[in-house]
């Protein structure tokens, strides 16, 4: 069961002890412009710091999750794969794959998404969420909502109340209210509000990273491929780039004193619903479609030898027959 912002309060000011986690919410270098490690460096750091597995969510892109996996697969560590998604209306949405059907269902919708738009941006609406995703796990993070320019903006509590229904009502028992907190001084009331979001759309809450780099020592480097994205010369771009560094893997003890340990154990239990593996993935070739009575070399030659006659009507030439054999 969640907790009450005043007892987030009192568990900042003690230390507790590290308890499992599993980071939901985190893009790589394949979200141009916004991320600033690579797949790699994001799955090694998440096995060294001890993290129980590591979703790679790049906006609307699988971009980074082959390299993803094999980095995954050299050092142990359970990769979950998913996607993040902002809407038109700015909603932003996690989707996770727990098995190879959820997975084709997210590419399927990056897809969809990206033939809309010009090359490097993508187009989805509410009502493309409607159908075709009957698998995914998703992760609403109301708290996150951005304008087609990358900046942070803000939706009324009634809007997005609606929004929380209708998503509640889509996807049933397979949503997550998805809270990222950051020591920023509005930590207390960033979960108070998002505590009594959940409380009223009786969602289940989990706790996210929102993670864009593999250490701290990148926010140099995303300060600046923010700036690009924005279109804003670095020492003007100001609060339009994150605050701190707190966006990169953090050490499990420093996410137990910032997060309730229910929202930590929901991290585990969703990792737990999540089965799929790019192993599972080999190239299927299309059954044949020839005559019941003839294999498809049969068929093949009844084609080759039909097409023969018509273009050499009064006989294949000896050096054709020997082409057409070979």
């Amino acid at each position: 069961m969640a907790l009450s912002g005043i007892s987030l309060r009192s568990m900042q000011s003690r230390q507790v002890a590290t308890v499992p986690y599993a980071e939901l919410h985190c893009i790589s270098h394949y979200s141009f412009l916004r991320g600033a490690s690579s797949p790699e460096e994001l799955v090694q750091q998440a096995a060294e710091l001890g993290y129980r597995a590591l979703a790679i969510t790049d906006e609307c892109s699988m971009a980074g999750v082959v390299k993803a996996h094999v980095a995954a697969r050299e050092c142990g560590l359970k990769l979950i794969i998913g996607s993040e998604f902002y809407l038109t209306d700015n909603t932003h949405l996690i989707l996770l794959a727990p098995n190879r059907t959820a997975y084709g269902q997210i590419c399927n919708l990056i897809t969809l998404g990206r033939r809309r738009s010009s090359k490097g941006d993508y187009q989805l609406d509410a009502k493309d969420l409607e159908f075709g995703l009957s698998q995914c796990l998703v992760i609403w993070l109301p708290s996150t909502q951005r304008n087609s320019h990358g900046i942070p903006v803000h939706n009324n509590k009634d809007r997005t109340r609606t929004t929380g229904h209708w998503l509640a009502q889509q996807f049933n028992n397979r949503l997550w209210l998805g809270i990222e907190i950051f020591p920023d001084g509005h930590d207390i009331a960033s979960y108070q509000q998002a505590f009594e979001l959940s409380q009223s759309l009786k969602l289940p809450m989990v706790a996210c990273g929102d993670v864009h780099m593999h250490h701290a020592n990148r926010k140099a480097l995303q300060d600046v491929v923010s700036a690009i994205r924005i279109g804003q010369p670095l020492r003007l771009a100001g609060k339009l780039l994150f605050a701190h560094r707190e966006r990169h893997l953090r050490s499990l003890s420093l996410l137990a004193s910032l997060y309730p340990p229910a929202l930590l154990a929901e991290t585990i239990r969703i990792s737990d619903l999540c089965d799929f593996s790019l192993d599972e993935l080999r190239y299927e070739y299309p059954q044949e479609l020839v005559p019941r009575h003839l294999t498809p070399p049969q068929y093949l030659r009844q084609l080759v030898e039909a097409g023969a006659t018509k273009r050499w009507p009064q006989g294949t030439k000896p050096r054709v027959q020997e082409t057409i054999e070979k």
